[in-house]
């Protein structure tokens, strides 16, 4: 240790802030005193200043003013007095009660203005009228110095909590001395204005935004809150190279999946780490809207999404005070249908599943959230005839949604029984159920995969899909059916991205069927919000289809999902190819030839014209087709199926088991 010519020590400055910060912050420290008699010292602060404000009135008013203080000094004395013992408490009682003492500190904002300026004119106004009314000693008041004095105390109370709000408060100036890193935000919206906010308070103090990128032409050249918009999405590599950038900040939560790929792939060309803010919904819900931390992007940041697509207003018409029955609750799709359903206001909401661990999750989840709705939950098999019928009896529901369903291509095409009887009958079982109980909407989740099928699974859900219509057209509108058909969803459970997710953890291979395979995707919460909104359109016997927006290469997204972790593809993690799988094709399609899909009301949603079909014959094939499952006679089933499909385009009996050549 070097000791200085005065023979003390040379204690460096950081050790001395160290000190202070504890001194503040620490178990029992002056920090954690404060915060505990929090009403206390914020009427003791307010008191203060009232009483500096009323001294200053008085000196502005004879001192600076007219220079008469000596020759009325008796009676200023007296006057001072007086306002005091009725300013100061009455201020007090009107910062109590409009609860200015529970306001953060940290955080003030101009919301916080209304309370602070209604209790001090407020408070001046009553001391005011009652000197006026009250007053009798000889001369009169100087009422002058009552507006002063307003003047005065609304710039201290408001100037003190904005200057603590600006120097950050005692404990940040003295603890927080870490580096700060140089962000450049993604987007200028709402989201980016308070990540910027977020980022100059003590809540992101380790971030200093120093640039914006945004494609809003119009707002290039500006400064929201003080950081400049320097360009365009498509121009991040050069911001970040003239701000000296160390991260890039993503503040797009209402960005849809096509718009998310161009960005990151912009993000990744910088070479900088990316992170995000939290979602929509997580930002907008919390009583003071705000972003409170950012995350390392990952595939969860892109998955957990749900970006505001249309009117809510729409969704609360279809759900408030609604009874509500979700088939395949436990599943990706349904256990989203469930959240959003609740969310949505119904009053009521069975869950249907045969999945006990994922209804018991579900279940979890949904009484955990505090879901306003009254929750059932229901184990039990929608082949189960006897028990559907008990099922809609005991929950009266007035919409269903059916989003059970086995999905698992390779596996169906082993087993085509199993796929017929829960995808065909257990659809059937559940339609007829409807009709009989009088529900007012049914609304049937299907697939891509349904068109111009390839696989068992495809072709049972266009089998389901026509027992639907067909169940639309001898219900005569009693029952509203409505069929809505998307593609791939990310996050769902066995899907690509979860595969993708656990190999790139254990060090590779990635594997990949082909090169040139691509899918539609979607976020499940978009797609689910997109089929709320399709429900709600629904007048009975309609195909909707979901926007997907551009298809997109499962190579692609493989290497993408590598370079997010932060790994080079064919470097650090190898991409394997290993050829389509039986049942799988290269390229999905979303509707059939002749369907001629129409935009409505929701940019969204799709709407296809529909395929005339015979109910009564589509019936009589299903039931040979569902005979046929019951018996394992799989030459009858195969028969039956490409009756009821005619427009399949796989290999059939054992052929379907091998890989397409």
């Amino acid at each position: 240790m070097v000791i200085p010519d005065g023979g003390k020590p040379d204690v460096p400055r950081a050790h001395l802030r160290a000190v202070g910060a504890r001194l503040l912050r620490d178990e029992g420290g002056l920090t954690a005193f404060v915060r505990d008699h929090r009403l206390l010292f914020t009427l003791l602060y307010f008191g203060v200043l009232s009483a500096i404000s009323v001294t200053a009135s008085f000196l502005l008013r004879f001192v600076v003013f007219e220079s008469v203080l000596p020759a009325v000094l008796s009676q200023w004395q007296v006057w001072w007095l007086a306002m005091l013992a009725v300013t100061v408490p009455l201020r007090l009682l009107f910062f109590w009660l409009t609860g200015v003492h529970r306001q953060s500190w940290r955080f003030a904002s101009i919301e916080d203005l209304p309370p602070l300026i209604l209790s001090v004119f407020s408070s001046s106004a009553l001391v005011i009228v009652s000197l006026w009314a009250f007053w009798r000693q000889p001369g009169g008041f100087p009422l002058s110095t009552l507006a002063i004095d307003m003047v005065l105390c609304l710039g201290l109370v408001t100037g003190g909590r904005f200057a603590y709000r600006l120097i950050g408060g005692p404990a940040d100036r003295l603890g927080n001395r870490a580096p700060r890193r140089r962000a450049i935000i993604v987007g200028g919206g709402n989201a980016g204005a308070l990540t910027i906010e977020a980022m100059q308070s003590p809540r992101l103090g380790g971030f200093k935004p120093v640039a914006i990128v945004d494609d809003n032409a119009q707002a290039r050249g500006m400064r929201i809150r003080g950081v400049p918009v320097l360009g365009g999405i498509d121009e991040i590599a050069a911001v970040a190279r003239v701000a000296r950038a160390d991260v890039l900040v993503l503040a797009i939560p209402s960005a849809t999946t096509t718009q998310m790929y161009r960005i990151l792939s912009l993000c990744q060309e910088t070479g900088l780490p990316l992170k995000s803010v939290p979602s929509f919904w997580e930002i907008m819900e919390s009583d003071t809207p705000g972003v409170r931390r950012v995350e390392d992007f990952s595939t969860n940041s892109l998955l957990n999404r749900r970006p505001v697509v249309g009117d809510q207003a729409v969704l609360t018409g279809l759900l408030r005070g609604r009874r509500v029955l979700v088939t395949g609750a436990a599943g990706s799709i349904g256990s989203e249908l469930c959240r959003q359903v609740v969310s949505g206001g119904a009053a009521y909401l069975a869950c249907l599943d045969k999945d006990e661990n994922g209804l018991f999750r579900i279940e979890r989840e949904l009484r955990d959230g505090g879901a306003k709705a009254e929750l059932e939950f229901l184990l039990g098999d929608m082949r189960d005839e006897s028990r559907v019928e008990r099922f809609f009896a005991q929950t009266r529901p007035d919409i269903v949604f059916h989003a059970a369903a086995y999905k698992h291509v390779p596996i169906l095409q082993f087993h085509p029984e199993e796929a017929v009887l829960n995808n065909v009958m257990g659809t059937r079982q559940l339609a007829e159920a409807a009709v009989r109980h009088g529900v007012g909407r049914f609304v049937m989740i299907s697939t891509d995969k349904a068109v111009r099928p390839t696989n068992v699974m495809g072709a049972t859900k266009q089998v389901a899909e026509k027992l639907v219509l067909a169940r639309h057209e001898q219900a005569q509108g009693a029952t509203m059916f409505s069929i809505i058909r998307f593609g791939n969803v990310l996050g769902s459970a066995g899907s690509v991205v979860e595969m993708f997710t656990k190999q790139i953890a254990q060090g590779g291979p990635v594997t990949v069927t082909d090169a040139a395979m691509e899918r539609f995707f979607m976020t499940i919460a978009e797609a689910v919000q997109l089929v709320l909104f399709a429900a709600a359109m629904g007048r009975g016997g309609d195909v909707f289809i979901l926007d997907m927006g551009k298809p997109v290469k499962i190579d692609d997204l493989a290497r993408r999902m590598i370079r997010l972790s932060g790994l080079t593809p064919d470097v650090d993690i190898k991409v394997q190819y290993i050829g389509l799988r039986p049942g799988e094709k290269l390229y999905e399609e979303l509707w059939a030839e002749g369907e001629q899909p129409q935009r409505t009301s929701n940019p969204g949603v799709l709407a296809a014209r529909r395929q005339p079909i015979e109910p009564l014959a589509v019936q009589v094939a299903a039931a040979r087709l569902v005979a046929a499952a019951r018996q394992g006679d799989r030459d009858a089933l195969w028969s039956e199926l490409l009756l009821l499909v005619p427009d399949f385009q796989g290999a059939v009996g054992e052929a379907a088991q091998r890989p397409p050549c």
